[in-house]
């Protein structure tokens, strides 16, 4: 079943925006990156 451009945006942005747990797991990914980037940034990168 084929759907047109603008429903599947709808659809998708419907998914995002009620989909609990995506914020969830989405907002502990960013913390986690977050956290990982700033202990870098004051230890100094050391490549």
């Amino acid at each position: 079943m084929k759907f047109p451009k603008r429903l599947r945006i709808k659809k998708l942005r419907e998914i995002i925006a009620n989909n609990f747990w995506l914020k969830i797991i989405s907002l502990i990914v960013a913390v986690v990156i977050w956290l990982y980037v700033n202990g870098e940034i004051i230890r100094g990168i050391r490549v």
